[in-house]
């Protein structure tokens, strides 16, 4: 049974209008597997929790793009970092406020020294956070190089520039929605043939989706990031 410790969380959590989510012991191994795969990490298994937890309210809304998440990975219920650090267990952090992330690593140096060895991924969406998760969950395979727009005209016109062997494709965007861009590659000779796979937070209508058909090679639902069937997709596409 739980302790006095996670009493007094959840009346904090209640006051604060906060959230609770439980975990299994399956969602906790595959927030292992993921965090290994995508950053390298070797996480122990209650920080593997706090982990899969955010991955869920991640999925659900709860915790939205532009939020910044701070996860305790000490594995202890409570914690530990005013009694080991004293007065200066926090302190105030200056998030970038460039509206681009470099890309990060070993990966990306590499792509940069030599880039025709690798395979051309286009990410076009119009969130800078959004296109960070899919360009680190591709970069986790170390053998891509990755090419990005803000919008839907942004992206045409570097689609039809770099000619990559994959596009990842927002529909909501500004500019130019998805839709159009897909349209605009489809009736080029050179652009028809490049395959697609389709983001979206929204639920499509009907017509959306027959607007889709036969255009696309793959739609997902943008939480469907973290599972490993979105690089297998990628490495299918790409072969």
């Amino acid at each position: 049974m739980p302790g006095r410790a996670y009493e007094f969380l959840r009346a904090y959590v209640n006051g604060t209008n906060g959230a609770f989510e439980s975990v299994s012991d399956e969602d906790a191994y595959r927030a292992m597997h993921v965090l290994a795969k995508m950053e390298g990490i070797s996480a122990e298994p209650a920080a593997a929790v706090a982990f899969a937890g955010l991955f869920k309210l991640i999925r659900a809304g709860v915790i939205k793009p532009s939020d910044t998440v701070v996860v305790n990975c000490t594995g202890h219920t409570m914690p530990a970092e005013p009694i080991i650090l004293g007065e200066n267990w926090s302190r105030d952090v200056k998030l970038p406020t460039s509206k681009e992330t470099p890309q990060e690593g070993l990966l990306s140096a590499l792509t940069q020294v030599a880039p025709e060895r690798f395979p051309k991924i286009a990410i076009v969406e119009d969130t800078a956070e959004a296109r960070r998760l899919i360009r680190r969950i591709l970069q986790s395979q170390g053998n891509f190089t990755i090419l990005e727009a803000s919008n839907g005209r942004e992206g045409l016109e570097l689609i039809q520039r770099e000619l990559p062997d994959l596009i990842i494709l927002d529909l909501m965007m500004p500019e130019m929605d998805g839709f159009t861009v897909i349209e605009a590659l489809r009736a080029k000779q050179e652009t028809a043939t490049i395959p697609v796979i389709v983001a979206t937070a929204k639920e499509l209508t009907p017509d959306e989706k027959n607007r889709l058909s036969g255009q696309i090679q793959s739609l997902m639902q943008k939480g469907d990031f973290l599972n490993d069937e979105f690089l297998e997709e990628v490495k299918t596409l790409i072969k």
